[in-house]
């Protein structure tokens, strides 16, 4: 398959660099904004807006291309101390710009879409000419910055000397994250934003799993899915899924590097069954042992996957398999694809020791 793959804008990166416009990180609870700035030397005093001055996080505030003295926070603005002068970033974390993630996959097409749901909800709109959406787990334990008392428009300024303060402390992860960057996206205006952030064409399966313990009936039961090799790092999130236009359901996606299996889960099949024979053939207080015979049928028109993983509940498990199953710890996985009408048989035998 030729192209599968496509990072709107950009690509998905490990870092990023410092530019002279500006930028944001959004996370799923925050945002970290870059904002340039010209300074001359010595000290220099930001005015937030009153929708960012409540949002913003406690120890986060910095700025970015001179070295930084100190700062002191009064009556609704913050005074920058520091040295060196000329192009520079105002940095800082934001409560009020967040997003979340969602995906369309068209089942018949193979078509998947990532969104970006951005909260804006800083009162105005945001022209960001770098956007990148970090996805995984970032953890965020600062309280909000120091209160603003008064409007910042109102401050007199008081420049006395004080201490230098410590350098704040980046509350969150350098790595073990997913970045998705877009290049000059549309603005961000007051409210919610959605924008598309991968295009990518997968192969979707359908699958039927029987995951559990020992059934002793006569027939399994399996949930219904579509299975498929992630076709770059994707992010947890919702999954709309849809074949020939009919929505399926939502199946949840869990964060999968490139190249994993991706499983999306949607409840049962009506016909997602298999027959089932179990034979009793030792059937003692501290031993039994069975012979386990399990016919599935595709009656689809399209192939299905199917995968069996039972385990058992004993001290000692003793299995004969056949050679197209694998063992694991407490059990045995079976995994096979039925093309349309075709059925199969799979049959072991099974030692329990208690």
């Amino acid at each position: 398959m030729k192209n599968p793959l496509k990072i709107i804008g950009v690509v998905l990166v490990l870092a990023v660099g410092l530019t002279s416009s500006q930028e944001a990180f959004i996370y799923p609870a925050f945002a970290e904004v870059h904002e340039p700035v010209g300074l001359s030397g010595g000290s220099w005093t930001w005015f937030p807006e009153a929708d960012l001055a409540g949002s913003l996080v406690d120890g986060t505030v910095r700025l970015l291309g001179v070295d930084e003295l100190r700062r002191v926070w009064r009556n609704g603005a913050v005074t920058f101390y520091y040295r060196g002068s000329g192009d520079a970033q105002l940095a800082y974390l934001t409560r009020n710009l967040t997003y979340g993630l969602h995906y369309e996959l068209d089942v018949d097409t193979g078509a998947l879409v990532g969104w970006a749901k951005v909260r804006n909800g800083l009162g105005r709109p945001l022209t960001i000419t770098r956007l990148t959406f970090v996805a995984g787990e970032v953890p965020l334990r600062s309280g909000p910055a120091p209160t603003m008392e008064k409007s910042a428009r109102a401050l007199a300024l008081d420049v006395a000397a004080s201490e230098a303060a410590p350098a704040p402390v980046y509350a969150g992860s350098g790595g073990g994250v997913y970045r998705y960057v877009l290049e000059n996206p549309p603005v961000l205006e007051p409210g919610v934003n959605e924008l598309p952030f991968l295009q990518a064409r997968v192969q979707p399966v359908y699958t039927w799993r029987y995951q559990g313990g020992f059934a002793h009936g006569d027939r399994l039961a399996f949930l219904r899915g579509y299975t498929f090799e992630a076709p770059a790092r994707l992010a947890g999130g919702v999954v709309n899924l849809r074949d020939a236009g009919v929505f399926l359901g939502q199946a949840s996606l869990q964060n999968s590097a490139m190249g994993a299996r991706v499983q999306l889960w949607l409840g049962a099949d009506p016909e997602g069954r298999a027959e089932r024979r179990v034979e009793v053939l030792k059937d003692e207080r501290k031993e039994k042992a069975y012979r386990v015979s399990t016919t599935v049928r595709n009656p689809r028109d399209v192939p299905v996957r199917v995968e069996v993983e039972e385990y058992f509940d004993a001290r000692e498990v003793e299995l004969k398999l056949p050679a197209n199953a694998e063992r694991t710890p407490q059990g045995y996985r079976w995994m096979v694809v039925l093309q349309p009408g075709e059925a199969r048989t799979f049959a072991y035998t099974v030692t329990l020791r208690y």
